[in-house]
């Protein structure tokens, strides 16, 4: 699968400002990352939780905070899906990514041959019971 990259605004829960950016379309990644100063810069909050380990894809290891922002992901011209979803505080601006926890959460799913976002209209539950 290629890469691509998609535009989203990152805002608080509160509204105030948002800021607009291309961000990477990782799969691979478990939750969107964005720099810890950017997130800061729009009184975007830690969970307050201790730092979790992110495994990067050369095998490095990243410890972040997280807490939830508004994410808005253009999949169209003029379209546009939200909602709230987790991201990392990442120490740099090199992983500015959206991860598949975001993906799952605004119920996109990735249109690899056409390389864009697209909405789903169904979701996944899991195991739910045995069958008589």
């Amino acid at each position: 699968m290629g890469t691509f990259y998609a535009k989203v605004s990152i805002g608080n829960l509160d509204g105030g400002d948002a800021h607009e950016t291309m961000a990477l379309v990782d799969t691979g990644a478990t939750d969107s990352a964005f720099a810890a100063t950017l997130l800061e810069q729009l009184h975007i909050r830690s969970n307050g939780e201790p730092p979790i380990t992110y495994v990067t894809a050369d095998g490095g290891k990243v410890d972040c905070e997280r807490g939830q922002a508004m994410l808005t992901i253009e999949i169209d011209d003029g379209v546009s899906v939200g909602g709230v979803c987790p991201v990392a505080f990442w120490p740099d601006d090199s992983a500015q990514c959206i991860g598949a926890t975001s993906l799952q959460v605004l119920m996109l799913a990735v249109d690899a041959p056409n390389e864009r976002l697209v909405r789903v209209s169904t979701a996944r539950r899991g195991w739910a019971g045995a069958i008589d």
